[in-house]
């Protein structure tokens, strides 16, 4: 194959090693495990939320912690799982995929993951007794200045580590991505994942700034006394929620963009064709990339912005379903005709498409004032941004780890628990969150601990909380199968997938330093041209 000689396995590495390295893939080994801990911990707070709501009246807890709780999912949720999980995909497969040994600047790298883990320990303090946050991962003034919703530093300074080790990263990943490439791996011939993996890095760099500003202000008006959000004084809490949104609708697609294209990996490989409309793919990522930038007032339609601006966003926020529906059409496209194979990943990725669909959907009537101010902080809502950001998103990464797993590890999962575990996932989450549709039109309100008791809306509740755990013990056998897989899994071919795409012509798991040499990929060669492969098997030095 493509490395020769005997050499040491990468993740067979001493503690010592692991802490002080700045292997890429190592690191994004741990940005993986960080990542999956911290899902595991939002999941346990979300089943913590689901028992309060089974009936009406508190149960088991007060207002204060449910909203505590609330809190906790939300942070570790968006910042840790579906933010922090594509530093482990964008580490591991990055250099791998444009025939690099490492990345441009390796210290740099090792530092964004131990800033990122610093941050995580900041986060567990926060469940010490004194120190919980209470004003939701949004951290909406005026509440966030009041003394009950806790320590906003604590909330500040977390939230700063997080935005220094996302542009140490996003920086570090874009440069290796434009400097690195082996020669014969043009911009069009990049894989489509390393095409969403770069729009989201650039998403990063533009807008975090926007959001670490926010709260920088937000610690200034509590502990400094300033006035920027603080109406009593000529501020103005708006402010907030405009710096606030203009970071994180975009973040939405730093969310899914990577998991776009994961997809698209998964799609091609088990279609055995080219992604349809590939070009069109590519131009649809950029389009979702620089439209995100222009929707963010849509968050904030009861908030009495003028009829104008409602008109404006609606368009904007409208409009950014085209570059969104080219991509389902070319992923259909692409499975027309193709010769399709219902591996255990492309059952994951198909799971994906079709979670999104619904969320996509439903999420256009969002962008319209007339609907979105009906339902605006009711569990419709919830619904909406679960079926994308929660099952699209963790469905598409759930996948990636089977697809690359082989990569990872050189061992197989296994097959039938894999499926055992994504059946009970689609089962579970679309009767936790197909009803939160329901309950949401009927007018539930969001981050509420107690409700009235409405038949309906007690029935409502007992199934959300029976699909709560139908889902929870389905991402329980999928990840306790692939961390048994790992130590006790069959042997895995280098190539299990057949695949053109560079990191799956050298072995598995990758050696050390990728490549003996940098690859010259030649003319005919592209990621998804599976005719090349059945004439080369090996890299062409």
């Amino acid at each position: 194959m493509a490395v020769a000689g005997v050499h040491k396995p990468w993740f067979g590495a001493t503690l010592k090693e692991w802490i002080f390295t700045t292997d890429h893939k190592k690191i994004g080994v741990m940005y993986g495990i960080t990542s999956i801990i911290f899902f595991l911990i939002a999941g346990l707070s979300a089943l913590g939320i689901r028992l309060e709501l089974f009936q009406p009246g508190l149960q088991f807890m007060d207002e204060d912690h449910y909203n505590q709780l609330l809190t906790l999912h939300g942070v570790l949720m968006q910042f840790w799982w579906a933010v922090g999980i594509w530093g482990s995909f964008g580490n591991f497969l990055l250099p791998l995929m444009i025939g690099a040994r490492d990345v441009a600047f390796p210290r740099l790298n090792a530092l964004s993951y131990w800033l990122f883990f610093a941050a995580s320990v900041m986060a567990l303090l926060t469940l010490l007794p004194g120190s919980h946050i209470r004003m939701m991962w949004t951290g909406y003034p005026p509440f966030s200045l009041n003394d009950n919703a806790g320590p906003v530093a604590f909330y500040a300074l977390v939230i700063h580590l997080l935005g220094a080790s996302s542009l140490a990263s996003a920086i570090n990943l874009v440069v290796t991505n434009l400097s690195m490439r082996a020669p014969g791996i043009s911009f069009k011939k990049m894989n489509l994942f390393l095409h969403s993996f770069l729009a989201m890095n650039v998403i990063q760099i533009l807008g975090v700034p926007a959001l670490a500003g926010a709260v920088t202000m937000l610690l200034l008006d509590k502990y400094f006394h300033t006035a920027f959000f603080d109406p009593t004084r000529g501020g103005d809490p708006i402010l907030y929620q405009n710096i606030f949104w203009f970071y994180s609708h975009p973040v939405v697609y730093v969310m899914i963009l990577p998991a776009f294209g994961l997809i698209s990996e998964m799609v091609a490989t088990f279609s055995r064709r080219e992604i349809f409309g590939r070009t069109s793919m590519i131009f649809a990522i950029w389009g979702i990339a620089i439209l995100g930038f222009m929707v963010w007032v849509h968050h904030m339609f009861t908030s009495g912005v003028p009829d104008w601006v409602r008109i404006v966003f609606s368009y904007t926020t409208v409009l950014i379903g085209v570059p969104t529906g080219i991509k389902i059409f070319n992923w259909i496209g692409t499975l027309y005709k193709g010769s399709i194979r219902l591996t255990t990943p492309m059952l994951y990725a198909l799971s994906a498409i079709f979670m999104f669909l619904i969320g996509g959907l439903t999420g256009i009537p969002l962008g319209l004032p007339a609907f979105d101010i009906g339902v605006h902080d009711s569990h419709f809502v919830v619904a909406h941004f679960h079926y994308v950001l929660g099952m699209a998103l963790t469905l598409a990464v759930l996948g990636g780890f089977h697809y690359w797993f082989p990569k990872l590890t050189g061992k197989m999962y296994n097959d039938l628990w894999s499926k055992v575990g994504l059946v009970l996932i689609m089962i579970g989450s679309n009767l936790f969150y197909f009803l939160q549709f329901v309950i949401g039109l009927e007018g539930m309100p969001r981050r509420y601990a107690d409700y009235p008791a409405i038949e309906s809306w007690v029935v409502l509740h007992h199934w959300q909380t029976i699909g709560a755990f139908i889902l929870a013990i389905g991402i329980g056998i999928v990840f306790l199968n692939l961390f048994l897989s790992a130590k006790f899994g069959k042997k895995a071919s280098d190539n299990p997938w057949e695949s053109p795409s560079l990191e799956w012509l050298i072995p598995s798991p990758p050696p050390p330093h990728n490549f003996d040499k940098i690859p010259h990929m030649p003319e005919d060669w592209d990621p998804y041209n599976y005719e090349w492969l059945k004439k080369h098997k090996k890299l062409p030095y």
